[in-house]
């Protein structure tokens, strides 16, 4: 299959707004080139670096460029509609934030192009006190950390992204030996193989992409979960009895739901109503930009939640609630 890469031009101070606009789109991964950021950390840490070669900085831009890839079919012309036309509403709507001139561009790349892109900027990374996110092909030399070993291949979740982040972080958290898990949104799995490795004892996961329950199976595989303790369907649970008949079949000490706000509030009093998360059980919301987290917090407050914890990072924000 072919791909289109789409970069977008946009500012330091627009680039979480951008961010948001691709996630409430459907688009679930991305990477962000910020040259000055670069050069800015490399003078902060000038022990880091043994070299470097300062014809990088040559061409340097002012602006700072979100770049995604969408399949270069019916579907992706569609997602690509979608976010023009959200570009389109943000920039009319801020007008007194300098969000750069918002320029789209386009170039198709073919599969072997668009996972070797992703390769080079995905390193390990350290979560909190006891996780490390790592690259199937990357090395890593051990540290005492629970390692999770993940290949994305065209799905959301390599843990770089402050959203799922700040889900990793609450895992670590709020995930016990013997736990039950519910995934909603999955992507690559990387919250269901983390609480899994983490103790939980079986998790279940949902998402729409069609490819996340093989990418997901794949990474459950790379990390030595068996396959009873994990079990991945494709589907829409706000719409389909078939998913809700199945989620409800288990009771969760842990529900996480690492989406856009939209799906967020729209889950938050279907999930509520299934009385299927346990009394002191926790729901972790996140994928919410910070603009949107008062209608978060209402939304779940409206169906019986208590909001337990909430965390932001950058524009981003992560709700920890309890029934």
């Amino acid at each position: 299959m072919n791909w289109i890469e789409v970069s977008i031009t946009t500012t330091s101070a627009g680039t979480e707004f951008v961010e948001g606009q691709l996630l409430n789109s459907g688009i679930s991964g991305w990477q962000v080139i910020d040259m000055e950021e670069m050069r800015t950390c490399l003078a902060e840490n000038p022990r880091s670096w043994d070299y470097i070669d300062e014809r990088l900085f040559e061409d340097i831009s002012e602006f700072v460029t979100v770049k995604f890839y969408t399949a270069d079919d019916d579907a992706g012309s569609a997602a690509l509609e979608a976010v023009k036309a959200r570009l389109a509403g943000l920039k009319s709507s801020m007008l007194n934030t300098d969000l750069g001139p918002l320029a789209v561009s386009l170039k198709q790349v073919d599969d072997e192009g668009w996972l070797e892109n992703w390769k080079k900027y995905f390193k390990p990374i350290e979560i909190g006190e006891r996780i490390v996110i790592k690259p199937e092909w990357e090395e890593y030399a051990p540290s005492g950390r629970i390692v999770v070993s993940i290949n994305p291949g065209n799905a959301f979740g390599t843990g770089a992204h402050e959203t799922t982040r700040m889900c990793i972080e609450a895992l670590d958290r709020n995930i016990s030996p013997g736990d039950t898990m519910l995934d909603l949104g999955c992507g690559s799995g990387i919250l269901s193989v983390t609480a899994l490795l983490l103790g939980a004892d079986k998790c279940i996961a949902l998402d729409i992409n069609p490819d996340a329950a093989a990418i997901t199976s794949k990474n459950a595989g790379l990390n030595g979960i068996p396959e009873e303790k994990l079990y991945v369907f494709t589907g829409d649970i706000i719409n389909s009895p078939y998913l809700q008949k199945k989620v409800k079949a288990l009771e969760y000490d842990c529900i996480a739901a690492n989406i856009a706000a939209d799906s967020i509030i729209a889950l938050s009093a279907l999930i509520a109503g299934m009385g299927c998360l346990k009394a002191g059980g926790v729901l972790i919301a996140s994928g919410i930009i910070a603009d949107r987290s008062k209608e978060v917090h209402a939304a779940l407050i409206s169906a019986g939640y208590s909001i337990a914890e909430t965390v932001t990072s950058g524009e981003w924000v992560c709700i920890i609630a309890a029934v």
